[in-house]
């Protein structure tokens, strides 16, 4: 068991190992997603071909942006946490808007703003409890 000075965990319980699961898990992903995709766009007789040379341009791509929401999230997360004193499911909620529209606000404040939203309301369908009945 770790101690608090040597433990490299967050105010939300996730670790450096986390995040390295989170690079794994969207760079394989990516990577089938990159080759069937140039699988799909390609010309008979070059569509192996074609899918290898789309997983070598786009495969690390996917992993690589989810990594740097996820890192973005957590740390406005517990940024979050720190200045209300409080741990709830609405710090992930406004940390997830706040990730998913900084990282696309290179783009114009329109995507930004529907990326914020979309961050926003998936942060509430993973964290928000489900009632019991």
């Amino acid at each position: 068991m770790p101690t608090p000075e040597t433990s490299l965990e967050t105010s939300s319980n996730i670790s450096l190992e986390d995040i390295g699961l989170v690079l794994a898990t969207n760079t394989v992903c990516g990577l089938a997603f990159q080759f069937f995709k140039g699988i799909y766009n390609s010309p008979k007789g070059q569509r192996l071909i074609q899918g290898t040379q789309a997983v070598r341009r786009n495969g690390l791509r996917s992993g690589g942006i989810n990594v740097a929401w996820v890192c973005l999230s957590l740390v406005m997360e517990c940024s979050i946490d720190h200045v209300r004193q409080k741990e709830d499911p609405w710090n992930h909620i406004f940390s997830s808007a706040a990730a998913a529209g900084l990282l696309q606000m290179r783009k114009g404040l329109g995507p930004a703003s529907r990326w914020s939203l979309f961050g926003g309301v998936f942060g509430a369908l993973v964290f928000l409890p489900i009632p019991d009945n």
